[in-house]
């Protein structure tokens, strides 16, 4: 909602302001992604992001998102995801008063779990396992093409940095128990910043990190429908100040997978 006053401007002056009056404007727009991010890119409060499948960060790209932006899962039936890739980056600084939110397209009483799938983050860590990994729950169609995450060397490496950030109702199965996470962390070196996220009503694992050494702080689980906390692959990496709350066995999205 806004006010505002009239006046009419003319060469012999301006005439006298109306009384106030107040409008309320349509609500943000969605800013659909359909395409793969492959230069540096920013998205800000100013829009709402859909992602329309499953999108990818690209080597060598860096995804800058602004304190306070919400971005859309898009409830579809072949699902969608954001991955940053190895060699890309995500830089997403939200603050307490204006977190940085991943969420459902439903909208606000209509969202479960199993509506989207999740964060993927792919680092150039080090894992404990041979031959060629790929992220579960990719691989499934053209526009979700096999996702690596093997075959690293560096538990260094930066991929960007998390801070707070949540995101809800993630979890989706592209395919038959191969549901995608809340937060994947693959295979995420040391140098990415990673602290004050929560995961909350997500259909599988809610904080999935796969070998790398990344150090993160301040992850908080709600509402999970598999492990709140899984780390596996040669993780080496420091975690602290963890809660995980359940009281419930969530109700998954019709065809989005199954919990636990």
């Amino acid at each position: 909602q806004y006010r505002y006053r009239l006046a009419a401007v003319r060469s012999a002056g301006t005439s006298t302001y109306s009384t106030e009056a107040t409008a309320t404007t349509a609500g943000v727009g969605a800013i659909e992604v359909t395409a793969d991010i492959t230069t540096n890119t920013t998205w800000t409060p100013a829009n709402v992001y859909r992602l329309k499948g499953f999108r990818k960060v690209a080597n060598g790209a860096t995804l800058t998102i602004e304190a306070g932006t919400r971005i859309e899962g898009d409830f579809a039936t072949v699902g969608s995801s954001l991955f940053v890739l190895r060699g890309a980056r995500i830089v997403a600084n939200g603050t307490a008063a204006d977190p940085i939110v991943f969420t459902s397209s439903q909208t606000a009483g209509t969202r479960q779990s199993g509506d989207w799938g999740g964060l993927v983050i792919v680092g150039n860590g080090v894992i404990n396992r041979s031959g060629v990994v790929n992220i579960e729950g990719t691989g499934t169609s053209v526009d979700n093409a096999l996702v690596p995450y093997s075959g690293g060397n560096n538990n260094g490496d930066n991929s960007g940095r998390l801070s707070y950030v949540r995101v809800e109702y993630a979890g989706f199965g592209p395919a038959q128990d191969a549901e995608l996470n809340s937060f994947t962390l693959a295979a995420v070196g040391s140098a990415t910043v990673i602290d004050h996220l929560e995961a909350l009503n997500g259909l599988d694992d809610h904080f999935e990190i796969f070998g790398g050494a990344l150090d993160a702080k301040y992850l908080v689980s709600y509402q999970a429908g598999d492990d709140h906390f899984d780390m596996s692959e040669g993780f080496v990496g420091r975690l602290q100040y963890l809660v995980g709350f359940q009281s419930k066995v969530l109700v998954p999205r019709a065809g989005a997978g199954n919990v636990s």
